[in-house]
């Protein structure tokens, strides 16, 4: 897919500023994925904020959510 088809289809979405920021540092980071408290690092959103644009993301089917193999208990997010 070029740049120009999924910037197309993004826009189609009606993503939020913060979700397309999400979005932007989850594919920058390939399919190593980030946590939750990773994400948080990088941007300067309030924790709330990244959980809501995490979420709608997820239900967007635009990125996934895949256990994080060193903690079991944390989720780590990859572009789908």
């Amino acid at each position: 897919m070029s740049d120009e088809e999924l910037a197309a289809e993004l826009k189609d979405l009606k993503l939020t500023k913060s979700q397309k920021i999400v979005l932007d540092i989850l594919r920058s980071t390939g399919r190593d994925g980030v946590t939750p408290k990773q994400l948080l690092d990088k941007v300067s959103f309030a924790p709330r904020t990244v959980r809501y644009a995490l979420r709608k993301l997820l239900k967007k089917k635009l990125i996934k959510r895949v256990p994080c193999l060193q903690d079991m208990r944390q989720w780590i997010y990859v572009p789908a």
